[in-house]
């Protein structure tokens, strides 16, 4: 299916870029919309976070929020990151005229995926809703029904690492660190037990080497193509040093506080990796958990159908 593409302009001279695959094949008055936010050092697949591809680069004064050591700076960012990703979507449908969500029907509308380390910046938008104006915030409740993360960094999800795994990430140089990322984030691992619950029985440090990863094949051009090391080494290197219990607070309040769902999205769906977040997290949305029979970090590269017919059978169940 052919690629499209184009920008969206939100708030001040801001412009996101974004890919879609179009409506071929589509009912133009009742489809559904997947916006995918993508992880680190990775686009090519719908939005574009800021900073990659023709999306307009961070300010100084807002990476000054970012790079500080104050944890209200780093709130802050996250806030903004949110907030613009929330406008993005209202710009996003207004412009090309999306068909509004059909509780009866469950089609139309907007499904939004974070992917990796994008699923923080899902947890963000979901965790400011109050800050928008109530005409926005109408808009976007006729819109946004479903919230998916897949295979969301550990630091997003705002959990202790159960041990040093990335270790071996540390190499001496930027461009040493990225090679081994690359390879590392896209191989296959076989696991002792996924089913446990135990981070033990999990395989997160030696790939399988019967197995090609799934950049394998792919020309340096391709892999050029969707990829910004200049981002993995930067922004979103610092976006990792921001502490752990931030994260934390932003998912408690996007997905476990009572009070808050009830006024904003109540309805909303959550897919996503099941946890305990520890006391004071309730069932405040229609939180529900999924495995993949197979796949990797890349599912959606390696079998693009496949995966998004398991993206739509869990936003049905």
């Amino acid at each position: 299916m052919p690629t499209l593409a184009g920008t969206v302009k939100i708030a001040g001279d801001v412009e996101f870029f974004y890919e879609e695959s179009g409506l071929n094949g589509l009912d133009p008055t009742n489809y559904t919309t997947v916006v995918f936010i993508h992880g680190m050092g990775f686009s090519g697949v719908s939005l574009y976070r800021r900073g990659y591809g023709l999306s307009t680069p961070w300010s100084e004064k807002e990476l000054d929020l970012l790079q500080s050591s104050d944890k209200e700076d780093h709130k802050a960012y996250l806030r903004l990151a949110g907030l613009q990703i929330v406008r993005f979507l209202l710009t996003f449908a207004a412009s090309q005229s999306i068909p509004r969500y059909s509780k009866e029907q469950k089609t139309g509308g907007v499904i939004l995926l974070g992917w990796s380390i994008g699923g923080a910046y899902s947890n963000a938008a979901l965790a400011n809703l109050d800050a928008l104006a109530t005409e926005e915030f109408r808009d976007l409740e006729s819109y946004l029904h479903t919230v998916i993360y897949y295979d969301m960094s550990l630091v997003a999800t705002g959990l202790q690492s159960p041990r040093p795994y990335q270790s071996f990430l540390f190499a001496p140089t930027v461009e040493e660190r990225w090679e081994i990322f690359k390879q590392w984030i896209s191989s296959f691992f076989a696991h002792p037990n996924v089913y446990s619950h135990d981070s033990s029985d999990l395989e997160l440090v030696h790939p399988r080497q019967d197995k090609p990863g799934s950049l394998h094949g792919l020309t340096d051009e391709e892999v050029a193509e969707m990829t910004a090391p200049q981002m993995y080494a930067t922004h979103d290197a610092a976006t990792l040093v921001i502490k752990v219990e931030v994260f934390a607070d932003l998912v408690r309040r996007a997905l476990f506080d009572k009070q808050y769902a009830s006024q904003y999205l109540p309805d909303l769906k959550v897919s996503g990796p099941s946890a305990i977040f520890g006391e004071g997290a309730e069932k405040a949305r229609d939180l529900r958990g999924a495995y993949l029979e197979r796949g990797n970090h890349f599912v959606f590269l390696d079998e693009p159908q496949w995966a998004l017919a398991q993206f739509k059978a869990v936003t049905e169940r």
